[in-house]
């Protein structure tokens, strides 16, 4: 007697292999396409800092100037704060941050980008040439939208640059 439903399905081998080898690539052009796009949002955070370091000292070494900067920043920073850890540290109202900003006074830094989780282990650097005290005078930190542009300021008879 021949019952149909009791036969097997004739599937090569090959094929069965084949199609798990089509899948093993799909997702491995996944992977490497998302760190790709990661390696691409740390070399952004770098650029940031190099890009705003260029652009404080070309208003240090002129006599005066205003002029705004746009932050070009990976998405997921929302905040960029400056820090003077000579002096207590406030409520920023731009956020929870104040425990995450507490750990970088033993550093030699003026600068935090935040959340910290999204900067590549680039989140703090010290930027020469601004007027810190100053900058925090009203606020300790002294937080910025990254949406917003900053404002880089030098007066005639100033020394550093400030920012707003």
């Amino acid at each position: 007697m021949n019952k149909r439903a009791q036969q097997t399905m004739d599937i090569p081998f090959g094929l069965i292999f084949s199609l798990f080898l089509i899948m093993v690539f799909i997702v491995i052009a996944f992977i490497a396409i998302k760190n790709f796009l990661s390696v691409g949002d740390c070399a952004g955070v770098g650029q940031f800092y190099e890009k705003f370091q260029g652009k404080v000292d070309e208003a240090w070494t002129s006599q005066s100037s205003d002029f705004s900067f746009k932050m070009d920043l990976p998405s997921g920073i929302n905040t960029i704060c400056f820090i003077d850890f000579s002096r207590q540290l406030q409520d920023s109202g731009g956020g929870n941050y104040s425990w995450e900003l507490g750990r970088y006074s033993v550093e030699d830094v003026n600068v935090v980008l935040l959340p910290v989780t999204d900067a590549c282990n680039m989140e703090s650097k010290k930027i020469n040439h601004i007027n810190i005290s100053k900058i925090t005078e009203s606020k300790n930190p002294y937080c910025v939208d990254v949406s917003r542009e900053l404002k880089i300021k030098k007066g005639f008879y100033d020394k550093q640059v400030l920012i707003e």
